[in-house]
């Protein structure tokens, strides 16, 4: 049968598991809902900043930016404005094919006819079929825009792909298009959509694999460019969620990709043309992969992205080209897996909190649960998952705190019940271990071997009658304030107060394998803080104050004794009462301090005690052997040393009824109370010798 701490444990434990079982339900909710997504993908952008790996990035792909210094270059030099004339274009698509690039993309819509004429629209198509990898941006929106024209689906139909080429979902619908110019859609080598939406907080974080329009399935331009840069298709294996977007893995923030200003190109194709030698030259760009896009702020293609607020449009379409043509994929792991994890954070959180008492426990468990998510998803990182981070943690917040409510509500309603009703009766330390078992206090007791503890002030009764009552009371709080603070500094248990008697034991509740020397130190750290004592005494009441203490150890009942509404913790059986005994008998020995023979055998290796007499006390047939403690063997002075040498050779001479010779040797030893009395003793037996078979027994007279 389970002990009562082993109960309490098993209660903490089932508590524990139910409170994690609910930090999961709700958790559990909370994702369901998505009501902390926002959070989730906050957090996402943390990671990104964190552990981003810049090196990472493909240096087989190059960005020709048209910033805000080309604006500014060809207008005030060449007096060219803003949208430039198609024929840059064509010297761009020159210049590259010359150098030997593998493909080009323009992140700029050409829907609209050249201003200069029909004529550069064709200059600008003929230097697309020249180059032969040419890719055009679609803008294909999932928004009814009035102003664009109905693009007819045979325009779009050579660079559809088939369901079977794609992952198994559900893409998104376009419901409007803005199309290239007829002439440059026709030459170029493929076309893909740009136009897609970010996260519900505006960044760009997924990017759909293609949208559905009029019955085709158009790919995205990092989809088409990747088909035909990496040679085959693999885009089943791409992972994607349920609207067909994959996760954008992001090495970096704005310019992790090699960037060349467009004006510093278009000047080396007019360097070049002049026979000169060029300021980039094209051989740079031999087999890479070149997309064409703006940051000037004017071009309005400047879009937030996890790890920076304005990244032009053609770095993230060359960040999801790159993902496609290494694999570098983020994927989200199964349901099944992310459940389970929720769940042993969950449980074990709850549980821990619920077990652990201590407050530094409590502290080290919440920061190790707190730091378990993000080690999670900081390894789910690195091996290219996106392990939610916001949600386990909730449930780490809402385990702990819900564990600890209960706790309090549940047991600290106990604990500080048994605080302040034992604070009194026992040391810091046993109510601590009490509170860990709160079975200890039942209502009954159990058998054990204790050290009783009887203390009485010598002549209360005159010193009562010399002062006034204030003075009574105060020297009397004074006096078991010093005395119950030794008792419960030694891991005694304080009985009760009996007037200025003290009642203490050792060894309940909580086991004391060295009860007995436990007390035995007590008792001779009293009279020695009475000692210290005296002088404030005699000063403030004008009386001295003599303590005797009765020390036994044996067999006793321990345990809460009385009713279901009012008990006390207390020990009653023989051992109880003959510490009572022998706390009387100090007056006839005058001694301070009488132990019996079972406490004796229990110290005699640490404590130096002196056998005082072999008694029979009053209502007990048994005779006990009595001794006096002295000190502790370590510090036996050399004086008490000879005193104590000679008063065993006067006892020596005692048991051999040598009266004369006893009376005389104890007549010797100068200032010993004990002594004193048995030189009296001696002379009585000389006058008055025992018969043969006196067995050396000295009955007590009175209690």
């Amino acid at each position: 049968m389970p002990n009562g701490s082993e109960l309490l444990r098993r209660k903490r434990l089932v508590r524990g598991l139910w409170v994690g079982l609910g930090a999961f339900a709700l958790s559990l909710l909370l994702y369901g809902l998505n009501l902390v997504r926002p959070l989730e993908w906050k957090s996402w952008d943390a990671r990104l900043r964190l552990m981003a790996r810049p090196e990472r990035a493909s240096q087989d792909i190059v960005i020709f930016l048209i910033d805000q210094y080309s604006l500014d270059f060809f207008e005030d030099q060449q007096g060219v404005p803003w949208p430039w004339p198609r024929q840059i274009y064509s010297a761009v698509m020159d210049y590259l094919r010359a150098g030997g690039a593998k493909a080009v993309f323009f992140d700029l819509f050409f829907s609209e006819s050249s201003r200069a004429g029909v004529e550069y629209d064709q200059d600008m198509a003929r230097a697309m079929e020249r180059s032969g990898n040419v890719f055009l941006a679609l803008s294909l929106s999932q928004q009814k825009e009035e102003s664009w024209k109905a693009a007819p689906a045979s325009a779009l139909e050579r660079f559809g792909l088939a369901k079977s080429d794609l992952p198994e979902c559900s893409y998104p619908s376009a419901r409007s298009a803005s199309l290239p110019v007829d002439a440059l859609l026709g030459a170029a080598r493929g076309a893909g959509n740009v136009l897609f939406v970010p996260d519900e907080d505006g960044i760009f974080r997924r990017l759909p694999l293609a949208v559905s329009y009029d019955g085709l399935l158009i790919p995205s331009l990092a989809v088409a460019m990747a088909d035909f840069v990496g040679g085959k298709r693999n885009f089943p294996s791409i992972p994607v969620d349920s609207s067909g977007r994959m996760i954008i893995r992001y090495h970096g923030p704005s310019g992790t990709y090699k960037s060349v200003s467009i004006a510093s190109i278009i000047n080396s194709w007019a360097q070049i043309e002049e026979g000169k030698e060029p300021q980039v030259p094209p051989s740079e760009f031999s087999g890479k992969t070149v997309l064409i896009g703006g940051s000037a702020p004017g071009i309005l293609d400047n879009r937030p992205t996890p790890l920076g607020g304005v990244t032009p449009g053609a770095e993230i379409h060359a960040t999801v080209l790159d993902n496609l043509l290494r694999k570098d994929f983020v994927r989200v792991p199964v349901l099944a897996v992310f459940l389970a994890f929720l769940l042993i954070v969950s449980l074990f959180t709850a549980v821990g909190a619920s077990a652990l008492r201590k407050i530094w426990q409590l502290v080290i468990l919440f920061v190790f649960c707190l730091a378990l998510p993000c080690a999670a998803v900081w390894l789910a990182f690195r091996s290219g998952y996106w392990l939610d981070f916001v949600i386990p943690e909730f449930a780490v917040v809402a385990g702990f705190i819900g564990a600890s409510l209960l706790n309090y509500s549940f047991e600290g309603r106990q604990r500080r019940f048994i605080k302040s009703v034992f604070r009194h009766y026992l040391s810091p330390d046993v109510i601590e271990r009490v509170i860990q078992n709160p079975a200890l206090l039942r209502l009954g007791g159990e058998k054990r071997e204790i050290t009783s503890f009887f203390s009485d002030v010598a002549g209360f009764t005159a010193i009562s009658e010399s002062l006034t009552p204030e003075d009574l009371v105060n020297l009397l709080n004074e006096y078991l304030s010093e005395m119950t603070d030794i008792i419960l500094a030694s891991g005694g248990t304080l009985d009760k107060y009996e007037g200025d008697a003290i009642i203490a034991f050792w060894n309940a509740p909580l086991d004391q394998p060295d009860h007995a020397l436990r007390a035995c130190r007590a008792a001779l750290g009293c009279q020695k803080r009475l000692g210290e004592l005296q002088p404030r005494f005699q000063e403030k009441y004008g009386r001295s104050v003599a303590v005797r203490i009765g020390l036994n150890s044996g067999a006793a009942v321990v345990g809460n004794m009385g009713s279901t509404r009012r008990f006390d913790y207390t020990a009653m059986g023989d051992t109880i009462n003959l510490a009572a005994r022998l706390e009387g008998a100090c007056k006839q020995y005058k001694v301070p301090v009488l132990i019996g023979e079972e406490t004796f055998r229990h110290v005699q290796g640490e404590i130096v005690a002196r056998e005082v007499d072999i008694v029979r006390v009053v209502g007990k047939a048994k005779p006990v052997t009595v001794y006096e403690i002295i000190a502790a063997k370590s510090g036996l002075s050399p004086a008490a040393s000879d005193r104590l040498k000679a008063y065993n050779e006067a006892r020596e001479a005692y048991r051999r009824r040598d009266w004369q010779e006893a009376e005389g040797l104890f007549g010797k030893i100068e200032g010993d109370a004990l002594s004193a009395v048995y030189r009296e003793r001696c002379r009585a037996l000389t006058q008055s010798p025992p018969p043969g078979d006196w067995d050396g027994v000295f009955d007590l007279k009175s209690k």
